[in-house]
């Protein structure tokens, strides 16, 4: 008995590491046509600890500043995560399921702690599906895609740690455009003729601070000239277009646990196992390629 015991244990262990092998998500290359899609993805992801963060922050400090910081944080959260699922649900439209796919590797790689962050982007389809038909995604589909979803693990919270470890991806430029806006001061006397101008361009913003003096009459060339001096700020605008230059790594962080009521700082935060994000990074390599001036 004990060694049919023994044999079982073993054959689940081989079968949660082949579960384990099979729910991975190595990331792809800035060359796929799912990379925009994934970055997406994890960029909901790191934003959904930044809520956590502030929540944090905000319990420590309930502050109008630190209240605010938390609900910007968790409606940008949100709405990037429906995005998201809209994006996903328009591709299954059309029969192109490479999409879901990805977002269901995704979701299944990540460990229950983390798995929270994509619950907007999940309810928001898991609503449309049941409200509405879909080709080949039913609310059966539904749960083999994302299994737990909507069950957490009770009683903790989960907050991302320490950086672990990091792999390599490769690299990516990409366009990025920049507005540059430069001020410099301007004194100058002009005729009273030109003044309709100048309060133009200042009520038009190109020109700000404008000052006038008191009109004198000077003698220009013999002849009288009604005049003023005025000084003004003027302000400048370049644009340059810069490709710049990003790393991609996929970076393990430590995931911690604590109790669902200890947000305080006396709150013990436990290591719990590992997730990961994959991000772009810049590497400080940039290349302006065009400058156009205003």
């Amino acid at each position: 008995m004990r060694k049919n015991r023994f044999l079982l244990t073993l054959a689940v262990m081989f079968l949660l590491t082949i579960c384990n092998q099979v729910m991975a998500f190595d990331g792809f290359l800035p060359s796929h046509p799912l990379y925009t899609t994934q970055q997406k993805i994890f960029t909901a992801i790191a934003d959904y600890w930044q809520v956590q963060e502030l929540f944090i922050a905000y319990t420590q400090d309930q502050s109008e500043e630190n209240e605010n910081n938390w609900n910007k944080a968790i409606e940008s959260h949100t709405h990037n995560c429906v995005e998201i699922g809209k994006n996903v649900l328009v591709s299954v439209k059309v029969s192109q399921y490479e999409q879901l796919e990805m977002l269901s590797d995704i979701y299944k790689s990540l460990p229950e702690g983390a798995r929270s962050a994509l619950f907007p982007t999940l309810g928001y389809i898991k609503f449309e599906i049941t409200h509405k038909v879909y080709k080949n995604l039913t609310e059966e589909k539904f749960r083999e895609y994302f299994p737990g979803y909507g069950y957490s693990e009770p009683g903790y919270k989960y907050r991302k740690g320490r950086e672990m470890d990091r792999e390599y991806k490769g690299v990516t430029w990409q366009s990025e455009e920049q507005s540059i806006t430069s001020t410099f001061n301007v004194s100058l006397t002009i005729s009273v003729d030109l003044l309709s101008i100048l309060s133009g361009l200042a009520t038009g913003g190109a020109i700000k601070n404008l000052k006038v003096s008191e009109q004198y009459t000077m003698h220009v060339g013999g002849q009288p000239l009604l005049v003023c001096n005025v000084s003004f700020q003027r302000i400048k605008a370049i644009t340059t277009k810069t490709n710049r230059k990003f790393e991609i790594n996929k970076i393990w962080f430590e995931l911690l646990r604590a109790k669902s009521s200890s947000w305080s700082n006396s709150a013990t935060w436990e290591p719990c196992g590992k997730t990961y994000e994959i991000l772009q990074e810049p590497t400080g390599e940039d290349v302006v390629t065009g400058i156009e001036s205003k």
